[in-house]
Formats: structure tokens, sequence, C-alpha cells
């Protein structure tokens, strides 16, 4: 008897939720704001001198861009939020065998905090 317990508790979960299925969708958009994050800190860098920029005389943007860094101050915590929600779901809904965490999660919103950090230290 036990072991057609165990065998119909193994098979109620016939396909994922949709808290499972939405998982993927906060991981995808994680990265995407990772994507975003990063191509907003190239524009909005000081730029470094090169041979090129001295043999020419070029004139050189020396100072952050504010605009951008703020527009990436809060592109940062947005996808802290996604990813905090997408491991409070995922730590939620992961207590099967079968059932898959995603460490990508932890990753970005690891470094999702640490840019908020530099961001708070260097503005």
């Amino acid at each position: 008897m036990e072991k057609n317990e165990a065998v119909n508790y193994q098979n109620k979960r016939r396909k994922p939720d949709f808290w499972v299925r939405s998982l993927r969708w906060f991981v995808v958009t994680s990265w995407i704001l990772m994507i975003t994050a990063l191509l907003i800190f190239g524009a909005a860098i000081p730029e470094i001198e090169s041979f090129f920029d001295r043999k020419f005389n070029m004139q050189l943007i020396s100072t952050w861009n504010r605009k951008l860094s703020s527009y990436l101050f809060h592109i940062m915590i947005v996808w802290l939020c996604v990813s905090v929600t997408g491991l409070v779901i995922n730590s939620r809904r992961c207590q099967r065998k079968d059932d898959e965490f995603h460490i990508s999660l932890v990753f970005l919103g690891i470094i999702s905090v640490f840019g908020i950090i530099v961001y708070l230290f260097l503005f």
C-alpha cells in the first residue's frame, strides 16, 4: 500500500504549473536587464585616452554621463527585484527531486547588488 501511495504522489503533477513556467521568464528578463545595464554602462563611462586621441588632439569626455548613470541605477534596481522575485518563487516551487533550481538568478542578483553598491559609492 505504501508503494502505491508513493507512485501516486510522484505522478500528481502532470505538467509544470504557471509559477514553474514563469521562472524561465524571470531568468530571461534578468539576463535582458543585465545586457541592457552593460550597454548603458558602456555609454555612460568616461572615455579613456588612446594613442589616436593624442595624435589627432581629440577632445574626450572625462566625466560620467549623469543621465545615463541614473538610468543604469534604476535598471539595476528593477533587475534586483526581478531576480529576488524569481528566487522566492523558485524556492517555494522547487521541492521535488525533478524540479530545477535556477542558479543564474542567484548570480544575477549578486551582480545587481554589487552594481547598486558601486553606484552609491561612486555618486
